[in-house]
């Protein structure tokens, strides 16, 4: 078979028609392929208006075992696909994209994904203006640590690294993959064309602090951290999440501008600290607010370093078993279920 999508969903039954609909279209121009919904146990329509197409629906037995990664991953036990198109119920696929990142993997032996532009249709927090920058600013094609936003993999550079997703990781899961490959002498290569639209949540930058907390998803850059130390792909997960580290390089900084004022000039420490506090954080927002022309989004940049420092040590601090351990899943067909 040429081509699996792999399409994971969670109660996303206002967007998951028009998700299934362009990507039947993509697999009927391609002509050999097939489309895998899996459905995270949606307590809403998802799976029954799924039912009323032509794709393979499978669903989480357990709801302990429901995430973004391991939804990535149970597709994948269950594709047969020579390439294999990862995205979100959210999304829609640009008709034509997919013939084109084929025909890019298949003149390209040593590039393991390709990847294309990702337009929000829905701009609001950082996170969507960095996507809106980034695919505004792309103009050539271009070599890539991670394919996040939907990805085309090459099923034999997969099973060179042993598993598609991380199934523990909350999140984090392109990156973590994005490493595995680099460090396995793979390429990634993003191409200046339109992939896919992408609804996403309708929520201010504070809200989607708030909502990435709850669930837990942040705590996935400390664990992604953890299980890359001492791996051939460790350099690379630290450059991804660099922002882990900038609160505490800041503080740090801090501390040791503190210490030596508060010895030369014998100083009470803690003033002196709070001081220099003040200074290093007061000149990190003023190049922000510089950069990204918005003294709003400075001051969130810096508030939301060190809400990720907090998380990635709770993250850190999570046991996190084998990810290669297949999952439990049973596959829905029509009015049955098959295991």
């Amino acid at each position: 078979m040429k081509l699996s999508i792999l399409i994971k969903a969670f109660n996303e039954e206002t967007l998951i028609a028009n998700c299934l609909e362009a990507a039947l279209a993509e697999i009927q121009k391609i002509g050999d392929g097939e489309v895998i919904l899996v459905d995270s146990l949606s307590s809403d329509r998802t799976v029954e208006i799924a039912r009323h197409y032509s794709v393979r629906v499978i669903q989480f037995s357990h709801k302990t075992d429901c995430g973004c990664a391991s939804a990535v991953q149970l597709g994948y036990q269950y594709a047969h696909g020579e390439y294999l198109y990862v995205l979100d119920g959210d999304m829609v696929i640009q008709a034509g994209f997919l013939i084109e990142a084929i025909s890019y993997l298949e003149s390209s032996p040593d590039v393991a994904g390709v990847a294309g532009k990702l337009i929000d249709t829905n701009i609001q927090t950082l996170a969507d203006k960095r996507r809106a920058s980034a695919a505004s600013a792309l103009r050539q094609s271009e070599e890539v640590g991670q394919l996040d936003g939907g990805g085309l993999y090459r099923r034999k550079a997969i099973e060179s690294v042993n598993y598609l997703a991380h199934r523990w990781l909350p999140a984090c899961e392109e990156a973590e993959l994005g490493a595995r490959l680099r460090a396995n002498g793979w390429r990634l290569v993003r191409l200046p064309l339109v992939a896919v639209y992408h609804t996403g949540h309708s929520e201010s930058h504070f809200q989607r602090l708030k909502r990435l907390w709850r669930n837990r998803r942040m705590h996935a850059y400390g664990m992604y951290l953890r299980t890359a130390f001492g791996q051939p792909w460790w350099r690379f997960c630290v450059r991804q999440t660099w922002f882990v580290f900038t609160a505490p390089i800041l503080h740090l900084t801090a501390v040791i501008f503190a210490f030596i004022v508060a010895y030369l000039e014998a100083m009470t420490f803690i003033p002196i600290f709070i001081i220099a506090e003040c200074l290093v954080w007061l000149g990190v927002i003023a190049i922000l607010a510089i950069r990204k022309k918005s003294l709003a989004d400075a001051l969130l940049s810096a508030y939301t370093w060190n809400v990720y420092v907090i998380a990635a040590v709770l993250g850190a601090m999570r046991s996190i078993p084998d990810p290669s351990i297949p999952i439990d899943a049973q596959e829905l067909t029509g009015n049955s279920t098959s295991q």
